[in-house]
């Protein structure tokens, strides 16, 4: 039977705290007007912690009952925060309609085959609800980090928008998408023994990126500033090839760094 070690422990706690800071400094700054799934995203943190926590108190952290709860609030969490990525995606995009216009497709299109791999999983496994879950955040993980790092390197050049909050909201879903996605790909190389200290780490970086979003609502958010240009079509289809050569370029470099290290 597995036990919660003090490290876990305390990022436990200190996690918990960051997200109540985070759900109240989104209420008080008003940040729900501007991003309305991000604010739904940061009140389910918080019910997360607090319905799981009850249900350990009731039933005890290795029952059955827990287990469950723990898998449903992981899914609808998840679920939250693929429409946090399709929001950033609109924030950054929606200025510009050809980039717009593909990037829905590619979430809509995203969100179907995830369902469908998921539904399947879940079938397939004796315990669905796990199949279900594990399925949808694999797959979560890796096209969110793909789409994120794409959002994120248009905004960065072409200064898709200039307002703080919604800029570290992008950073920190982006990196904790992108430690997500490592996590399910090199987890069964991780040996037990440092297991906990992996899953702690992180924890961690999510729980940095609470932090600085929380950092950035110490002020009243800025107003925002006056759209761009928009983008001609012959334009868009130059930037869109030019970041899709730069990720496939990204991905060519991830593959043979990986040949290297577990060849």
């Amino acid at each position: 039977m597995r036990h919660i070690n003090t490290l876990e422990n305390l990022l436990w706690i200190t996690g918990t705290a960051l997200k109540i800071l985070l759900c109240a400094a989104i209420f008080y700054r008003r940040v729900y007007q501007r991003m309305p799934f991000f604010a739904a995203y940061a009140v389910l943190l918080v019910c997360e912690v607090v319905f799981v926590w009850t249900v350990y108190q009731i039933y005890g952290y290795t029952s059955r009952t827990a287990w469950y709860a723990y898998w449903t609030a992981s899914g609808i969490v998840l679920l939250a925060r693929g429409f946090v990525i399709a929001e950033l995606c609109w924030i950054t995009f929606r200025l510009y309609p050809g980039v717009w216009s593909l990037a829905r497709r590619t979430l809509s299109l995203s969100a179907i085959a995830l369902f469908v791999l998921a539904s399947i999983s879940a079938a397939m496994n004796s315990y669905w609800i796990v199949g279900l879950v594990e399925t949808t955040q694999r797959g979560l993980e890796l096209v969110g980090s793909i789409i994120l790092l794409l959002a994120l390197t248009f905004s960065v050049r072409y200064e898709a928008w200039k307002e703080p909050m919604e800029h570290r909201v992008l950073v920190g879903l982006t990196v904790y998408s992108i430690v997500e996605m490592l996590n399910h790909t090199f987890m069964s190389f991780v040996s037990t023994a440092y297991l906990s200290l992996w899953n702690s780490a992180r924890i961690g970086v999510f729980d940095i990126a609470v932090g600085g979003w929380i950092y950035c609502l110490r002020k009243p958010l800025a107003i925002s500033t006056s759209a761009p240009v928009l983008l001609t079509d012959t334009a868009t289809t130059e930037l869109l090839t030019e970041l899709l050569n730069g990720m496939r370029e990204l991905t060519d470099d991830l593959k043979k760094v990986g040949k290297a290290v577990w060849k």
